[in-house]
């Protein structure tokens, strides 16, 4: 009676929701970008269905696990529940964006499928591994094109903000890896380094740069990869400030709003 008891008080937010805060940050920061850049209606549609299906992976993951091992607990029924409602969700959202803006928006949304495949088939396993938390916030970050190309953008340009994107998410992923592992004590990890995290950000300026030269970025993305570098040598340096695991996600994701917003401010000054 006990163990019923406790399955029955398992909540939607429980299964529904991602657990990990960071993602929620590097999944809303592409939308963001993009309707800023180039609001549509058909852009939103496609924002919407990327954000429903953001939130399906969670409870798919945890239904499929458990119908495959024969088992059903009320968690499982509450997993299916959010599966249909998210699914029916983004199966509309996307399916209005297909009619408002053509199939056009949908190809960058294609070419993220392989770093799609990669995150599917790591997070299938136990534990956590830097293949999947590099590779599913890269290809989300496939949505920023595929937005605006809803809303009428040139394809360099819309590869270029997911580029911008790909170069703000993967450092990122990187630097939070080796921050937790430096304020824990724990042993360096193949790619949880400092030095990692610092010459994936130095690559990152380099690429953005190389971006912004044809004209493809604005100039302020230049500084909004200069601040991440920035934030990044800082908080990895002896001289860092203290915080909590989650105060310093808020701090991640107040940097990657700010690098957002220069972006986003580079193009209404153009």
């Amino acid at each position: 009676m006990n163990n019923v008891s406790v399955e029955r008080r398992v909540s939607f937010r429980s299964v529904g929701l991602p657990a990990e805060h960071g993602s929620w940050s590097l999944v809303s920061e592409p939308i963001l970008l993009g309707l800023l850049a180039a609001p549509s209606w058909a852009g939103a549609a496609l924002a919407a269905g990327a954000f429903a299906l953001f939130l399906l992976n969670r409870p798919f993951k945890i239904y499929w696990n458990d119908r495959r091992r024969g088992r059903a607990y009320e968690r499982t029924a509450v997993a299916r529940r959010a599966v249909l409602i998210y699914g029916l969700i983004a199966a509309g959202a996307l399916a209005l964006a297909l009619a408002l803006g053509g199939l056009r928006p949908f190809a960058p949304l294609g070419l993220a499928l392989p770093l799609l495949a990669v995150f599917v088939a790591y997070d299938q396993r136990p534990g956590r591994y830097w293949q999947a938390e590099l590779a599913a916030p890269v290809a989300f970050a496939a949505v920023v094109a595929a937005i605006v190309l809803a809303g009428g953008w040139a394809w360099p340009s819309a590869l270029a903000l997911w580029g911008f994107m790909a170069a703000r998410a993967a450092p990122a992923v990187l630097f939070i890896r080796a921050r937790l592992r430096l304020d824990k004590g724990k042993a360096v990890a193949p790619g949880d380094s400092i030095p990692t995290a610092l010459a994936a950000h130095v690559l990152a300026l380099g690429a953005v740069a190389a971006l912004v030269w044809p004209g493809w970025l604005p100039w302020t993305a230049l500084l909004a990869a200069g601040l991440l570098l920035a934030r990044a040598a800082w908080g990895l340096s002896p001289w860092r400030w203290r915080s909590s695991v989650k105060a310093l996600g808020v701090l991640e994701t107040v940097f990657g709003v700010l690098a957002v917003a220069l972006v986003a401010l580079g193009y209404w000054l153009e």
